[in-house]
């Protein structure tokens, strides 16, 4: 059964995926307010063994690769995603970039639904939100003093959501050699990606187009829901090749992964490409794509506009089923 079946939930639809991540971090609650919105019969136990369940996903839940204060350096690379750009009052070509994080506040919403016959939930929704303050560095070259420069800061005020689904099992209890099931756990079975806007931002993602392979997938919607173990992957290695689409025709359209950050080549019809390698091992990665309204780079005085998908896929050795949706 399609996962999504199981939610009455709107505003959920892309595609995204995440590796198994059973096991890892610890069971303690995770250090943020859990606000449940939907009740549908869940007692205390299932609103604390929910939450710990959710605070067992670190990796999820505490996401880094946006927040990363690693620079952009432009210079000649992004030479290219500017080129045919005429200098024009309040117009510069940058150096670099970066996001300094000030402040970073985490809520979790909880909804619980699909009451079994008992009349208690065997299914959640939990909506992981962070809202981050910080600071926008931009980097410009002085025309008025040779080899010097001065840094441009805008004020940052970003919005950062995923979904988590989880799904109340039975199981028996530790000391029980019968086997009778007395007690239940609850357990993160999908994941969507994240979506990170800035306040008032205009610049919009319309889809991600991921080739590597035998591969080829094209993502419109970063927070839908995917079962955990069915998620799209491709082989070690592969060459891959994404495909940006936003609604503007100028834009700035960075890459980013960990330790890599490079721009996407614009073909002047809203469509952005690039090519990378993936991964030699295994496991959860997350891939980060960043459009920014061409002022946040190339302007002193436009403010920060910019939107980011995080768009998590797994490199293995053999071939893994892909769900369709």
């Amino acid at each position: 059964m399609h996962l999504m079946k199981k939610f009455s939930v709107p505003a959920v639809a892309l595609l995204l995926v995440a590796a198994a991540l059973s096991g890892c971090g610890n069971s303690s609650k995770p250090a943020a307010p859990i606000k449940t919105t939907g009740m549908n019969g869940a007692t205390a136990v299932d609103i604390a063994r929910a939450s710990d369940a959710i605070a067992a996903n670190p990796t999820l839940v505490n996401e880094n690769l946006y927040a990363d204060p690693t620079p952009m350096t432009f210079s000649t690379a992004v030479g290219a995603a500017l080129e045919g750009d005429e200098p024009a009052p309040g117009f510069h070509r940058p150096m670099r970039w970066w996001r300094s994080i000030e402040s970073s506040t985490r809520t979790v919403d909880l909804t619980f639904g699909d009451p079994d016959s008992t009349g208690r939930p065997t299914t959640a929704l939990a909506t992981v939100h962070r809202h981050l303050l910080g600071k926008f560095h931009v980097v410009f070259p002085d025309t008025s003093a040779p080899d010097s420069f001065r840094v441009v800061t805008k004020p940052l005020d970003d919005s950062w959501t995923r979904k988590l689904a989880l799904h109340r099992r039975l199981k028996p209890d530790d000391d029980d050699t019968t086997a009778t099931f007395d007690r239940d756990d609850w357990r993160v079975v999908g994941t969507s990606g994240v979506l990170v806007n800035s306040a008032g931002s205009t610049v919009n993602i319309l889809s991600v187009r991921v080739q590597a392979g035998t591969l080829d997938t094209t993502i419109t919607d970063p927070l839908a829901l995917h079962r955990l173990r069915r998620f799209e992957c491709f082989h070690g290695m592969d060459l891959v090749h994404l495909t940006v689409t936003t609604n503007h025709n100028d834009d700035i359209v960075v890459f980013y992964r960990d330790g890599e950050r490079r721009p996407f080549t614009g073909h002047g019809d809203g469509t952005y490409t690039i090519d990378y390698v993936g991964w030699d091992f295994g496991g959860l990665r997350h891939v980060g794509v960043n459009a920014f309204a061409r002022g946040t780079i190339t302007s002193e005085t436009y403010p920060y506009d910019s939107q980011a998908w995080l768009v998590p896929f797994v490199a293995r050795d053999g071939y893994a089923e892909i769900e369709h949706h």
